[in-house]
């Protein structure tokens, strides 16, 4: 069991907020701006290979944001759940193109 009151357990939640938050954050980003170009006309891999270079400067202006921030409870709902919104928006998108709406 963890120890919640340890003076580690920030610097570790900042550290992991950073690295799986902001890959999460980075995947769903990449994914629904993939999502939202192919059916506007733009080839798949050429949005693919676009915001594959872009999602390494987003992870790691993200990863910097999270060791700088301040406040603990906003890197982790920002990063977690902008990830999560992002990537079910990517999963709806998708579906909906490919059912032809």
């Amino acid at each position: 069991m963890p120890n919640f009151s340890s003076p580690a357990w920030p610097i570790v939640s900042r550290i992991f907020a950073s690295l799986v938050g902001g890959y999460l954050f980075t995947w769903g980003l990449i994914a629904v701006v993939i999502a939202a170009l192919v059916p506007l006309g733009v080839e798949f891999h050429d949005a693919e290979m676009a915001m594959l270079i872009l999602g390494l400067l987003v992870y790691l202006s993200l990863f910097l944001w999270g060791m700088a921030s301040n406040r603990l409870v906003r890197l982790w709902l920002v990063l977690f759940g902008g990830g999560l919104i992002m990537t079910v928006l990517a999963g709806v998108i998708q579906q909906s193109f490919l059912q032809g709406i």
